[in-house]
């Protein structure tokens, strides 16, 4: 086979509703060519419903789309007019029509006249088998035929399961797999083409054992909720409202299909969901879209309040703080949800005898799915992934078991009489404890019996547990690590709480930073937690000012900017790879950074005004310099409303949305890359990095930055006296947005003039320290370390 038979580039998608849509702006997303067809509609404009629904993309929390801008990407058309000519010139087709299997099977037909030999066809079906929608046609069509289940809403959820029939092409299934992981940047599991397949097979089972414990009266949703969210690894939205979100009309649809469709399964059962649960549904109570399910959002004098529903009046009453002894211990003691869990399932009270009654059910039943719902050589590593992607929680099944322990929870559950499956049983007579060994890199394969290295969440990633499993470590503390990638390269990796940036961790990046000089070649900052750094330690910061330590906070703050703009100058090429919220001072990394790469999800700015304070490690004098730099060529501009715009990205706190809008606001340069694959990060920022040193990196020099003086500054002050007077802003925003000013306008400079890039540095400093010395600051940062908000003083 030619190693470029399959290459997409053009992509049509059927169906324009809420997932056809998203699926569509996703694409763009991925720099893919988007068509998006549905039924033709009658009168002046045939493609009206495709139109409405794509402005509706523009309208949608969370965004679908990276640029809201980019809707108009999107190429629109319908199903009568378009489809043959549409489908004939693309690679991949997506078909995400109505769930009717006779539907679905009449357009695969339609679409087998169109397309051409090599465009690959999907079904974005969340429930009906993929070979039975393409088994009326040809073979050659079915070898380009699978599944590809995107997880609502698509951008967000990492989950793609992809399902290939006993007729898909292997070639076809290995391409798919890569260009989801690679290019739409899709944690890829791959599905047995069995009912529901994985992660609704198995959450569907889950929330399915749940539901009695709530309707019988046992427990209130709330403290459900509360007993399977973080306390034990589950997701934020915890059990019930999952199901709001998801709408209990799909929940209970889900259901209802699946059971007749699972004739041998033990526990099928459980799937016939309470006859109360059906009522709410028939009653239009089905979720967050619905407006009201198990939570309900009822204005109040004070704002508003979500109140939770009566199992047995179906009224809404106020939720109470669940009260659970068990659980107060459990977080007072154990920090991570693992142990929290093992503490809960052993403990001899109401909470705990439901958090071990449904984790049976849970554990049992995932290994009884193993090899039926997955074809990889080890299934639970599937499982679990496709629990932590597809549902969020922080523990699939298998690592949820370990945490427990397996083998007292076997001898347990025998004790009280359940089934435990032979292959669990046969694993701990061979001596193996647990399923995972992360420390050793190997997984227990329950189909097999064999005991397996880890795989990658996508292949060819780089994840710190490997590097520790390989001992990679250079140099270590509770703060950062240091790790050797191979080829040269270095990583700097970040370990405090919230990856905030500590004095430890600074003094660890020039630490770091010396090894590199002496024995790599490059140094890639990144790692592989939820969000890449919150910026500083304000609460060391803060308390060790309170004591009395002024001057080594004033010391740390000038540690700080030298490194943060010291990466530039470093003998080695620096590459940040940055992901999630990337505040303050991640975002003074990436500004000083040779190259950035560039998580597609990456929440990054400059958001020191909300707690008194300027960006001082280099990001106010760097957002200037570019700005200057982009209009050196061009005498004619004004580069006053071009500062202006800057300026209100610092004043404003401006947060990006994505890494395109990252690149509108200035934080990413055009020859920074993004990608879509989070998991590949390190891998691709290692790449580019080995790329710099080898064709022969030398640190630029110190660069002169003209600014514009009074007339800058006064300028900018007749700005804030506008939006203070419009009370757009407060007393204490003004003074400390007249320090941003001032630092742009080169401070006492009365001309325009070229300073060194040191002068501005100085400013920035000098500045910061005036505005920490303030109470007004002082009180803004106490109340974000108390409410996590801002403080508008």
């Amino acid at each position: 086979m030619s190693k470029n038979k399959y290459l997409i580039r053009n992509v049509a998608v059927l169906g324009s509703g809420t997932m056809g849509s998203q699926i569509a702006a996703h694409c763009v997303n991925a720099g893919l060519e988007v068509w998006l067809l549905d039924l033709k509609d009658n009168g002046d404009n045939p493609n009206k419903t495709v139109e409405k629904n794509i402005k509706k993309l523009q309208k949608m929390n969370p965004a679908p789309l990276g640029l809201p801008e980019h809707a108009d990407r999107i190429k629109v058309g319908n199903f009568e007019d378009d489809l043959e000519k549409i489908v004939g010139k693309v690679d991949w087709v997506c078909e995400a029509i109505i769930e009717r299997m006779d539907i679905k099977q009449d357009m695969m037909s339609r679409i087998e006249r169109a397309r051409n030999g090599n465009t690959i066809v999907s079904s974005n079906t969340s429930g009906l088998p993929i070979g039975k929608i393409s088994e009326n046609c040809s073979s050659e069509f079915q070898q380009h035929f699978l599944g590809t289940h995107f997880f609502n809403p698509p951008r967000y959820m990492k989950l793609l399961e992809v399902i290939p029939t006993e007729t898909t092409s292997a070639a076809v299934v290995n391409y798919m797999t890569r260009f989801c992981e690679k290019v739409l940047g899709k944690g890829v599991v791959k599905c047995n083409d069995t009912p529901n397949f994985i992660a609704n097979r198995i959450g569907i089972f889950s929330m399915a054992s749940i539901m009695p414990y709530f309707f019988d009266g046992s427990f209130r949703a709330e403290e459900i909720d509360y007993l399977t969210g973080t306390l034990t690894g589950y997701s934020k939205a915890a059990t019930f409202r999952t199901a709001d979100m998801s709408g209990l009309d799909v929940i209970n649809h889900v259901a209802t299909n699946l059971y007749p469709a699972i004739p041998d399964d033990e526990r099928r059962e459980v799937f016939k969901l309470p006859d109360a649960f059906e009522e709410m549904v028939g009653q239009g109570k089905q979720g967050n879209k619905a407006g009201e399910g198990f939570y309900k959002k009822v204005k109040t004098d004070s704002g508003k309040e979500y109140k939770v529903i009566d199992p047995d009046s179906f009224d809404y009453e106020s939720q109470i703080d669940p009260e659970f002894e068990s659980a107060k211990q459990a977080k007072k003691e154990h920090k991570s949800s693992g142990a929290r869990l093992r503490f809960m399932v052993n403990q001899d009270d109401k909470a705990g005898q439901f958090l071990w009654d449904i984790h049976c059910d849970l554990l049992l039943y995932s290994a009884n799915r193993i090899p039926e719902i997955t074809p990889e050589a080890s299934g639970l590593e599937s499982i679990d992934r496709a629990m932590k992607w597809g549902f969020n929680w922080e523990l699939g099944p298998f690592e949820r078991w370990d945490a427990i322990g397996v083998q007292e929870s076997v001898e347990r559950m025998q004790n009280e009489g359940r089934d435990v499956p032979e292959s669990v049983t046969a694993m701990l007579d061979s001596g193996r404890k647990q399923f995972y060994d992360k420390e050793n890199g190997t997984v227990y394969n329950l189909a097999t019996g064999e005991v397996e290295k880890l795989s990658l969440p996508a292949k060819g990633a780089i994840t710190i547990a490997s590097l520790q499993a390989e001992e990679k470590e250079v140099m270590g503390n509770k703060s950062a690590g240091l790790y050797d990638l191979g080829d040269g390269v270095a990583l700097f990796e970040f370990r405090t709480r919230q990856h905030t940036l500590g004095f430890e961790l600074v003094q660890s990046l020039q630490k770091a930073c010396e090894i590199v000089k002496n024995d790599f070649d490059a140094l890639v900052i990144s790692h592989d937690g939820d969000n890449f750094t919150y910026g500083a330690n304000l609460m060391e910061a803060m308390g060790a000012w309170q004591k009395g330590e002024k001057d080594r906070v004033k010391e740390a703050a000038k540690n700080f900017q030298d490194t943060a703009v010291g990466l530039r100058y470093q003998p080695f090429p620096v590459v940040v790879a940055p992901f999630g919220r990337t505040l303050g001072g991640g975002v003074e990394f990436m500004l000083h950074a040779d190259k950035v790469v560039a998580h597609h999800e990456l929440y990054a700015g400059l958001v020191e005004v909300g707690v008194g304070l300027l960006p001082a490690g280099g990001g106010t004098k760097e957002m200037l310099h570019r700005t200057m730099e982009k209009l050196i060529d061009d005498d004619q501009v004004d580069p006053i409303p071009h500062i202006k715009e800057i300026f209100k990205t610092i004043g404003m706190a401006k947060v990006s949305e994505s890494a395109q809008k990252a690149r509108t606001l200035g934080f990413l340069r055009d020859s920074d890359t993004i990608i879509m694959n989070r998991d590949l990060l390190i891998a691709a920022a290692k790449e580019e990095a080995h790329t710099l040193a080898d064709v022969g990196y030398q640190p630029p020099a110190e660069p002169k930055i003209e600014v514009m003086g009074k007339k800058l500054l006064s300028s900018l002050k007749l700005m804030l006296y506008i939006m203070h007077e419009a009370k757009f802003i407060t007393d204490y925003d003004q003074v400390v947005a007249e320090k941003v000013a001032w630092v742009m306008s080169g401070g006492e400079l009365s001309e325009p003039q070229e300073v060194p890039e040191s002068y501005i540095l100085k400013l920035e400093r000098e500045a910061f320290l005036e505005l920490l010395e303030d109470e007004r600051t002082q009180d803004r940062i106490e109340h974000m370390l108390k409410k996590g908000k801002p403080l508008r003083n």
